[in-house]
């Protein structure tokens, strides 16, 4: 597991307006945008970034509110604002095209770029992540999120520091197939910490009803690209199930799919391997 010292240090801040965004660039070759999840940053992708660093450029950014970026409490969080940043990134590094590897949120803010058309995705891979609505069975995390979402609770949890390191743990470790170490649920807990994040946790939450309102305005926008499609998606996962796959297949009948049997829904921290060798194949080859 790279130190979260050594993987912050590595990298630099770009601004926007009154907004620091965290950006870290590893490797040579063809780019990468990498596109991380909720909550967490775009440290995800440390564990695969050693596998992939002989073959492509990789980029990295913390959307405002996660990890290392700034996390003003009047900003609009949004995922239309992070599809914003992630613009301005790719203009930071001359970026027309490039690839994108994007997982959770990070596959909606994925669907909003390729709607927009810039930069252009010549490739895309998924992995897990709701891109369409499924009922939550898990009622911890279906209560939860209630409870954020409501516009009494949700500035009260954000207030009160209620959102516990304990009730990070027990929901976080849910999402991965294998027993998280210590370690492990340390360094995730103190990327949600950093910068006074807690008092954003709600704010944070907006992406739900807003992924909820225009999901068929992604899925269309997917199925209209002619973007070559991978979906990489762990099989183990109570979040973005199998399911979500599937109905991205009913879409895009010609994307590859790679079923990760055993693997939760963060398959680049689970299986670093496997998915460093979808990437290879994906990105490596013609079509």
């Amino acid at each position: 597991m790279t130190d979260l010292q050594e993987w912050y240090t590595s990298g630099f801040f770009i601004k926007d307006g009154g907004i620091s965004i965290f950006v870290k660039t590893v490797g040579s070759g063809l780019p990468v945008l990498c596109l991380h999840a909720f909550p967490t940053s775009s440290y995800d992708f440390s564990r695969v970034t050693p596998l992939l660093a002989e073959n492509f450029q990789l980029i990295f950014l913390d959307y405002p509110g996660f990890g290392y970026s700034s996390k003003p409490r009047s900003f609009d969080y949004s995922l239309f604002k992070y599809a914003d940043i992630v613009q301005m990134v790719a203009r930071h590094f001359g970026l027309n095209q490039t690839f994108v590897l994007a997982h959770d949120i990070g596959d909606s803010v994925a669907l909003e770029l390729l709607k927009r058309g810039t930069p252009q995705i010549d490739k895309l891979i998924l992995l897990n992540g709701s891109v369409f609505s499924i009922p939550f069975e898990n009622p911890l995390m279906s209560i939860t999120q209630k409870l954020w979402l409501h516009p009494l609770t949700g500035p009260l949890i954000s207030r009160l520091h209620l959102f516990r390191k304990t009730l990070f743990a027990q929901m976080f470790a849910q999402t991965f197939a294998r027993r998280l170490s210590t370690p492990e649920i340390n360094a995730f807990w103190s990327l949600v910490c950093r910068n006074d994040g807690l008092s954003i946790s709600h704010r944070l939450m907006g992406y739900m009803p807003e992924r909820w309102q225009h999901q068929q305005y992604w899925l269309d926008a997917l199925a209209a690209h002619s973007a070559p499609l991978t979906l990489a998606w762990g099989q183990s996962d109570p979040v973005a199930t199998p399911a979500v796959a599937e109905h991205i297949l009913a879409r895009r009948p010609d994307a590859r799919y790679v079923k990760l049997h055993g693997i939760g829904h963060y398959p680049h921290w689970d299986a670093p391997q496997q998915i460093a060798q979808v990437v290879r194949e994906a990105f490596s080859r013609a079509d």
